[in-house]
This record gives structure tokens, C-alpha cells and sequence, in this order.
């Protein structure tokens, strides 16, 4: 819902040969979502689904994710928002910790990517 509601703004705002403003709108959303969202499944979810409606039909027209340009180039901004926000928000959590005098936990800080 995210993502569309971005795309959609983005399609209002910027003609459609204007692919940098479009893919830094939609960059700043995921980066936002990433920054505030802990789940990573989560924050991986969006940043794909942004990607595709930022090449399917913000680049391209009707969803159609293949085809000429380059703009899955454009993508990669959309990722890097994403790890910004998740940076931002791990530093966030982690100073929090320190800001109260504790030591961060260690088995708190797992993710869906870490064994058990």
C-alpha cells in the first residue's frame, strides 16, 4: 500500500521522462519504511515491491518490468535508501541501550537471518 501510494505521488509529480525525481521518491519512502519498520522480512518486501512499480510502471508502461532503458539502474538507489533506513534505525535502537546506561542484549538484536 506503501509503495503504490508513492508510485502514485511520484506519477503526479514527475512527467514521465523525469526517472531520477520518480526513483528518489520512491527511495525516500522505502528508506523511511526501513528506518521505522524492525522486521527486515518486512522492509525486504517493500524495498522489492518499490522496485517494481518504479521500473514496471513508473519507467515502463502496463507493469511491464523487462524491456529498453536503464531503468533497473535506478533500483539501486531504492536499495541503498533501504539499508540507510535499516542503519539508521539499528543505530537508533543501539543508542537507546547506551543512552540508559545498559549494555545492549545480544540474543535481542536476532533477526529472520540468524540461526536459533
Amino acid at each position: 500500500m506503501l509503495t503504490v501510494g508513492a508510485t502514485l505521488v511520484a506519477a503526479g509529480l514527475f512527467t514521465p521522462g523525469e526517472l531520477p525525481g520518480r526513483a528518489l521518491l520512491i527511495a525516500v519512502v522505502v528508506g523511511a519504511y526501513a528506518g521505522m519498520v524492525a522486521d527486515l522480512r518486512a522492509v525486504v518486501a517493500v524495498t522489492a515491491l518499490g522496485a517494481a512499480t518504479f521500473v514496471g510502471f513508473l519507467a515502463h508502461r502496463y507493469g511491464e518490468l523487462t524491456g529498453p532503458g536503464d531503468s533497473w539502474s535506478y533500483t539501486v538507489l531504492i536499495g541503498f535508501a533501504a539499508v540507510l533506513g535499516t542503519g539508521y534505525r539499528y543505530a537508533r535502537s543501539v543508542t537507546g541501550f547506551r543512552a540508559a546506561g545498559a549494555t545492549p542484549p545480544t540474543t535481542a538484536a536476532r533477526t529472520w537471518l540468524t540461526p536459533r
